[in-house]
């Protein structure tokens, strides 16, 4: 399959290659960045986020826009699929070669998203659509993560929610850019406007943004649909979400087959102290640590010969294992680059120093093992 075929608008390359990102494999390093948004649609179950989607979706084809759109929905139990298929809802668009709808099943991830959303979204923006639309599953207070891969965030409400808009207050509605109400033929609509901005006159803005605007809309029949279109194609291309800033090189770690036989190089040769010797029985491997001006090696010695250092002495020999790098937010940063869709190899987790790391994926990195620390 090839990037550029995607992009020069083969629909079952790009189809294959969804199909393939979704599955774990890498964003192809040849597909441009692209310029196109990626606006996330979230809100709580029955909003008409769906019905607000294919609103959308006629709007921008209007205009002449290509849009892709990556509906998530809860997984099957019983097959592992989308449940709900909210492609279904937009089955009027399905032969429009200027539009690409992808359902993809949450796989048991939390957040609204699945794991390997955002990395479709970079796939699609990099084919070159002008807009990727990111729906999220019915979400609640806590799942917040669209707000990490979107460059724009909608939460769509409904009247008459009464205490749900206080009940949420402390999840998705923190991360608005912008609100819509829909169904706003209904009832109760002002109400739920002054609530949303009672809210808003709480809370904090975000930086840059002087104000969360509202709209009401009608999926249904298109009211207030423009609208929030022209505010969304206002909003700046690439305004991404820029990575805590890195702090500098933490160590250098290499792996040895004998910790104490190195010392014998590092110690007695070249004078450098050891600071501190541990075991981290997760990684399964003994550690000694030896400053080094503003930085330190890291000498790795396997525990266990089922241990990761273990298999690259075997494969590689004694060597440099990975570079660490310092940074001041790690979920952050794990966070940004996981929606550029650079691959973790686990979860931040917490070290036997009480340090937080993870590593990177060497083979999105240009094959070098990154391990990113926050003391």
């Amino acid at each position: 399959m090839s990037a550029a075929s995607s992009r020069n608008g083969s629909p079952r390359e790009l189809a294959r290659l969804a199909t393939a990102v979704e599955n774990g494999a890498p964003v192809p390093a040849s597909l441009p960045q692209g310029e196109g948004l990626i606006v996330g649609i979230t809100g709580p179950p029955g909003a008409g986020k769906s019905t607000l989607v294919g609103a959308l979706i006629d709007e921008l084809r209007r205009r002449e826009k290509r849009v892709a759109i990556i509906a998530v929905d809860p997984s099957s139990r019983s097959t592992g699929g989308a449940v709900l298929g909210d492609r279904i809802r937009m089955q009027r668009h399905h032969a429009d070669p200027g539009v690409f709808i992808r359902s993809m099943a949450t796989r048991g991830a939390t957040g609204g998203l699945a794991k390997t959303s955002a990395a479709l979204a970079r796939l699609f923006r990099g084919a070159g659509f002008d807009f990727v639309i990111l729906e999220t599953v019915g979400v609640g207070q806590d799942e917040i993560d669209v707000t990490a891969t979107a460059d724009v965030t909608v939460v769509v409400l409904v009247p008459g929610m009464g205490d749900d808009v206080q009940a949420i207050k402390a999840g998705i509605m923190e991360i608005a850019d912008v609100f819509a109400i829909n169904k706003a033929d209904r009832p109760g609509v002002d109400q739920t406007q002054r609530e949303i901005e009672g809210m808003l006159s709480l809370s904090h803005p975000k930086p840059g943004q002087t104000a969360v605007p509202i709209f009401r809309t009608i999926a249904t029949d298109g009211t207030g649909v423009p609208e929030l279109l022209e505010y969304l194609l206002s909003c700046p291309r690439l305004a991404r979400k820029a990575p805590a800033a890195v702090l500098g090189i933490d160590h250098l770690g290499l792996a040895v087959r004998s910790i104490e036989h190195s010392l014998a190089f590092y110690r007695d040769q070249l004078g450098l102290e050891t600071t501190l010797r541990e075991t981290v029985a997760q990684e399964k491997v003994h550690v000694a640590m030896l400053p080094l001006g503003d930085t330190r090696l890291e000498l790795l010695e396997p525990a266990d010969p089922t241990s990761t250092i273990a298999r690259f002495l075997e494969k590689r020999g004694p060597g440099l294992h990975h570079v660490a790098l310092r940074v001041a937010d790690l979920a952050s940063m794990a966070n940004t680059l996981e929606a550029s869709g650079i691959r973790l190899l686990a979860q931040p987790q917490k070290g036997a120093g009480g340090h937080l790391y993870v590593f990177l994926h060497p083979g999105d990195t240009g094959g070098v093992l990154w391990e990113l620390i926050q003391d």
